[in-house]
């Protein structure tokens, strides 16, 4: 193709519509409107209510500058939207502000056992605990929207009754998270009295027979079967397949959205050409077929967002006027933020919305300028989407994950297409897998191409630097949304050579963090967020230690986010499974250099992490001193041997760093009890940190043990909704009245503390 000939298919610069303004003030002022709400239902800080005098005053404002300012005439319509969107979006929060305290209110006082719980989607699964969104329902009347974790599996729209606790959410990330969603309390069942499954609707009971002949608990693959035909994708992300996902930066495949949509269509679309039927009746069943998949996959906002944009395609077409998709889009928006204002802090819908804007802006623009590199147009097409989506959406999936995966439009262009086809054959085949005789058959197909997906999946998640940690807090990710700014005010034509030039700057800075982390790491020690389990990570320079391995691959994951390659040494404190189980995940992942236990605790190991080729096995004893760069571990426990089975007979290490007048002291004491910690703190004396045994239980710590460690900071490594409880408050009620700041992994994620000239600093994986 000539210059000439490529310059005629140069994409215009996107027309951005005055809708765009109308949704923009509406997001602002629900953001602000239900922040203070949540202020208040946290009961934590008094609420800025001050601050919602500015949305009348904006709006004010806009509609002045829109009727007297000449120099912003044409901009009149922008302005005028604007004001519009911020009274609506005002008015919508508040009315939900106002139901919500009303909701929270009626809660006050009343016990678990006393109300009725209605679930209301699938759960979320974490250490076989299951979370869920539930109606809470008193005398037949809704009260609140609640969360609600229990140890059983419940169907959509059970009713169950519990003996349990009601309580607020903490004012942390996860609490305030969880209010601006909509759920004003957490309940914790202790028992189940009694479910009652009612009878669900047709779409309902299809979907619940689909997933029974899945079965998804059972296998990955046919976790990720049950995530892309019917929206379920607890059981994949509750397995470790599911942070390969995470990695590799492709796990909006298994969210329900335009792309299976667009998939679903295709296969309807294939069906009603084989009819005769006139083009009305086409598009109006396919309209129908579309949303009742929509509601079939769980409703999601992504997927309800993606029907509606189709469904005004399809009128639009219908009526033979131009469609637009950004005005689909922003309408579509502002239709869901008026009927749902919590819906604007439901990450699905901001990840939705954000990646289809940028791939409705930039998509055309990005293929060109692969193409004038000399990419075939087809791959270019399918990085261009990968590469749009995955920058649009820094300033979501950075605070959230902390991760940015290097390797996203590579996996993306592999895997996309094999997803895609798990999706069509499955639609056609799983539907007959609820006909007794042919169950086996009909899953043998998709189980083939879901097990082709997660061979590339895991492939593509051990590829070293596949993923890179940022530090949620780095301003640098809003950065990237002003850059796309920029470029679509400018819209400069792509040159092969300056795009060269700075691909080839990008792969060398790309670079850069692999061998910083490989060869220059800080002095830290992170606490890893691996669920109900422990797993500490220790690093500097290029001497890196791991103590303990969680309870699955989950600590691959976790490791990969923080840019480990390889690994000196293992510490395995003892045998309990939540702090070995992991090891073998780690030894086929890593190269590791010795696994360390406690004196004869090495004749008890399981069979899984013997004699293993290349690495060296040690017993550590009382009194023995383990250097990993300038830190220096210490085995303050067991004094005796020990079979390493019981928590009595957990390795206990006292870490120590000293260099250029900076200092450290923390003591990691695995699930050691205050039977044990009472024999040694003496010798311990002040430390800095403390990481909390047993996952933070009330026989962790007491007030004599933390009178004689004095740690300025408690750290607990526990999983969300677990049924032991952890960490307990009598646990963090101890530390808190010791004077000491308490922080865990439920909330925090992976908790980084580095030795600083005044002490140390603690970095959260999320805020």
């Amino acid at each position: 193709m000539s210059a000439t000939e490529r310059e005629r298919v140069m994409p215009p610069r996107p027309l951005l519509p005055w809708t765009m303004a109308l949704c923009a003030g509406m997001c602002m002022s629900c953001a602000l409107v239900l922040n203070v709400a949540a202020d208040a239902l946290l009961r934590e800080q008094t609420p800025a209510v001050g601050l919602l005098w500015a949305i009348p005053v904006a709006a004010a404002v806009f509609v002045v500058l829109g009727q007297f300012c000449a120099p912003l005439a044409p901009w009149k319509r922008w302005l005028y939207a604007a004001s519009v969107g911020l009274v609506a979006g005002a008015v919508v929060s508040a009315w939900w502000a106002v139901g919500a305290l009303s909701a929270s209110k009626a809660l006050d006082g009343r016990a678990a056992s006393g109300l009725e719980f209605v679930v209301q989607g699938d759960p979320s699964i974490n250490d076989d605990v299951y979370s869920y969104t539930c109606e809470a329902r008193a005398d037949g009347k809704n009260l609140a929207t609640v969360r609600l974790s229990c140890d059983l599996e419940l169907k959509v729209g059970a009713h169950a009754r519990v003996i349990g606790r009601v309580s607020r959410f903490e004012n942390d990330a996860y609490g305030r998270s969880r209010v601006l969603r909509g759920e004003v309390r957490k309940v914790q069942a202790v028992r189940i009295v009694s479910v009652d499954e009612c009878s669900p609707g047709p779409l309902l009971r299809l979907r619940n027979g689909l997933l029974a002949s899945i079965a998804p608990a059972t296998d990955p693959a046919r976790a990720l079967i049950a995530g892309v035909i019917c929206g379920r994708s607890a059981e994949l992300r509750a397995q470790p397949a599911g942070d390969w996902f995470s990695v590799t930066g492709t796990a909006h495949l298994i969210a329900v959205s335009g792309s299976h949509l667009a998939i679903v269509g295709f296969v309807i679309e294939g069906v009603l050409q084989k009819t005769r039927c006139s083009r009305g009746l086409h598009r109006a069943i396919l309209a129908i077929t579309l949303m009742g998949y929509a509601a079939f996959t769980g409703a999601s906002p992504s997927a309800v967002r993606a029907c509606c944009m189709v469904f005004a395609t399809l009128v639009v077409n219908g009526a033979g006027r131009r469609r637009h998709g950004a005005s689909a889009l922003f309408v579509t928006m502002s239709i869901f933020v008026l009927l749902r204002p919590t819906v604007l802090f439901d990450m699905g819908f901001q990840l939705s919305c954000a990646s289809v804007f940028a791939i409705l802006c930039f998509c055309p623009y990005a293929t060109y300028a692969l193409g004038e590199l000399g990419v075939p147009s087809g791959v270019a097409s399918m990085l261009s989407v990968t590469l749009c989506s995955q920058l649009a959406t820094l300033p979501i999936t950075i605070p959230a994950f902390g991760t940015f995966s290097l390797i996203a439009p590579l996996a993306n262009a592999v895997i996309g297409p094999v997803v895609s086809v798990l999706l069509a054959v499955s639609i056609v085949l799983v539907p007959f897998s609820l006909v007794g005789p042919l169950r086996t058959w009909a899953l043998v197909v998709p189980m083939i191409a879901a097990r082709c997906a997660l061979f590339f999946e895991q492939l593509f998640a051990a590829v070293p630097g596949a993923s890179v940690s940022v530090p949620p807090e780095s301003m640098w990710i809003y950065l990237v949304p002003c850059l796309l700014a920029v470029l679509l005010v400018w819209w400069p034509r792509p040159r092969a050579r300056p795009m060269a030039v700075g691909l080839a700057c990008l792969v060398l800075l790309a670079a850069i963090p692999y061998v910083y982390w490989d060869r220059f790491a800080p002095p830290s020690v992170t606490v890893l967020d691996v669920g109900q389990a422990d797993a500490i990570l220790i690093r500097q320079g290029d001497a890196l230690a791991l103590v303990d391995c969680g309870l699955d691959g989950r600590v691959v994951a976790a490791l990969v986010r923080n840019n480990v390659h390889h690994i000196d040494a293992v510490f395995v404190t003892h045998w309990d499974e939540d702090h070995w189980g992991g090891l073998p995940a780690v030894l086929e992942q890593f190269s590791v250099g010795t696994i360390a236990v406690a004196a004869d605790a090495l004749e008890d190991a399981p069979a899984e992490v013997l004699n293993r080729p290349g690495v060296e096995y040690r017993q550590v004893r009382r009194g023995d001193t383990v250097d990993i760069g300038s830190f220096c571990a210490r085995v303050m426990w067991p004094f005796e041997s020990v079979d390493g089975e019981g928590n009595e007979d957990s390795l206990v290490l006292l870490l120590s760093y000293v260099q250029e007048g900076k200092g450290l002291r923390m003591l990691l004491t695995g699930d050691a009890e205050l039977d044990q910690e009472l024999e040694f703190v003496q010798e311990v004396g002040d430390i800095d940190v403390l990481k909390l045994g047993h996952h933070g239980s009330k026989v962790s710590v007491d007030g004599e043990l933390l009178d004689v460690l004095k740690p300025e900071l408690s750290l607990a490594s526990a999983g969300e909704g677990n049924r032991y409880g952890h960490p307990s408050d009598a646990c963090i009620d101890a530390v808190k009245e010791a004077g000491g700041v308490f922080a865990c992994t439920i909330e925090h994620g992976d908790i980084t503390v580095t030795p600083t000239a005044n002490g140390f600093a603690m970095r959260c994986q999320r805020p």
